[in-house]
């Protein structure tokens, strides 16, 4: 057994842990949510990422994203979280594509994809994200609204059309509708709080976008077969 994989190995077995090992997650944004399951992902066996960011690090970043410290600050979010999995396994097969995720966004034409994880804020990049996933049969989860609170426990993975409460996921449920899409095929994790202050900039610690990120690598880590 790879010696970084034992402990996972005896939980998962040695199949499961090596059928990550063919599989390609796009990751699309590598903030608090996206920094964590990337994290996750990589010491957990799978091999192959795609990791789309199109920020750089900043100073207000720090107090809640994982892959980040203030030696980082100014540079590509992507090239630094490449690096950063590549310290835990520098076998890994990591492609960037420093690019925003909006409606006129391509991807390479031979890219495989075997899971989206869409970690992204911007609405029009996350609709993207989930209409592709849809069109192209991939498996996905896409993150909803995790600033403005602060309690962990209250997040959770559920379909779109059973989420409540979160203003980012009333939108996203609106433009999806609007789409044609079927809401009950949208898979997404989304915290049952309500935010404690409303505000254009969203306040935010560590402990509620972690969480997401947590409940997003486990969700990958069961699907992918």
């Amino acid at each position: 057994m790879n010696d970084y994989l034992t402990r996972s190995q005896m939980l998962l077995g040695n199949e499961k842990i090596d059928s990550f090992k063919g599989k390609v997650i796009l990751l699309a944004g590598l903030g608090g949510v996206g920094g964590t399951a990337l994290e996750v992902l990589a010491r957990s066996g799978f091999t192959n990422f795609v990791l789309v960011d199109f920020d750089k690090v900043d100073p207000s970043n720090l107090n809640r994203q994982i892959l980040f410290t203030e030696n980082d600050i100014g540079k590509d979010k992507t090239e630094i979280a490449k690096n950063r999995i590549l310290s835990i396994n520098c076998g890994l097969n990591v492609q960037i594509i420093n690019q925003k995720i909006d409606e006129n966004f391509v991807l390479p034409s031979d890219l495989k994809i075997d899971f989206i994880v869409d970690a992204i804020d911007y609405i029009p990049g996350k609709l993207w994200l989930i209409q592709f996933a849809l069109k192209n049969n991939i498996p996905f989860i896409s993150s909803l609204g995790m600033g403005n609170r602060i309690d962990p426990s209250m997040v959770k993975i559920t379909n779109l059309n059973k989420t409540e409460g979160d203003p980012l996921a009333r939108k996203i449920r609106y433009e999806s509708r609007q789409l044609g899409l079927d809401l009950s095929k949208i898979k997404v994790v989304f915290s049952t709080e309500e935010p404690i202050l409303v505000s254009k900039t969203p306040a935010s610690m560590m402990m509620v976008p972690s969480a997401a990120g947590l409940l997003i690598a486990k969700y990958v880590i069961t699907t992918v077969k």
